[in-house]
């Protein structure tokens, strides 16, 4: 998908398990049982499973670098709880010879609660992208 488009992506629906939420916690090495012991899904896990959706959904050619990450936990979201995410693209720019690619998102509970909200940028070799300096 050509996130200038401008139209919503869809990222689908996940659970973080209390096996997943495990493997988050040992990948970035937090050893505290602070989560677990609430049940409580760490709020970067779900950034990191909505970034991983988006990537996904995204054409992103070689050479493509994660720039900037924003996050805002609205609510906690209890282990094993199902969550729905969707994506917004903004209009790219170009400048230097890079593409600068943001998309917002947005999680959500199954009864529409936003859980959390974010962005992240991306940026590409503009090799073959229309140059856009607005």
């Amino acid at each position: 998908m050509d996130v200038a488009d401008g139209s919503a992506m869809d990222l689908g629906a996940w659970t973080l398990t209390e096996e997943a939420v495990r493997e988050y916690l040992d990948a970035v090495g937090d050893d505290l049982d602070l989560y677990l012991a609430r049940g409580m899904a760490p709020p970067l896990a779900l950034c990191a499973y909505a970034l991983g959706a988006m990537l996904e959904k995204l054409s992103l050619p070689a050479g493509t670098i994660h720039s900037i990450q924003e996050m805002e936990a609205l609510a906690g979201v209890a282990i094993g709880e199902e969550i729905r995410g969707e994506a917004m693209p903004e209009r790219p720019r170009t400048r230097g010879g890079l593409r600068f690619m943001s998309v917002g998102y947005r999680l959500s509970r199954m009864s529409g609660e936003v859980v959390q909200t974010g962005k992240t940028t991306v940026l590409t070799p503009e090799s073959g992208a229309s140059a856009d300096n607005g």
